[in-house]
């Protein structure tokens, strides 16, 4: 594979993320075209997933220096459908 481009800051990666996925389900490209737009996807995803690690990181890192180590869990409403 080519040498990756720039890396995209997170919210184009996942505005491009979303495109590759509309475009897959719309199932008219070929096998060919599919499995490149797939790894494309899987590359951006490990790079969203990376940013969003490293984000989480920099969060921690100032709770801990302002004094609030007493981290806990986001909760999440499960019940939103």
């Amino acid at each position: 594979m080519a040498a990756r481009k720039k890396k995209l800051d997170y919210e184009a990666a996942v505005a491009e993320l979303e495109s590759l996925v509309e475009r897959l389900e719309q199932g008219d490209v070929s096998l060919e075209e599919s499995l490149k737009l797939y790894e494309k996807g899987v590359l951006l995803s490990r790079d969203c997933q990376q940013q969003l690690t490293e984000a989480e990181q920099k969060v921690q890192m100032l709770v801990e220096q302002s004094g609030q180590a007493n981290l806990v869990d986001f909760e999440t409403n499960n019940n939103e459908s």
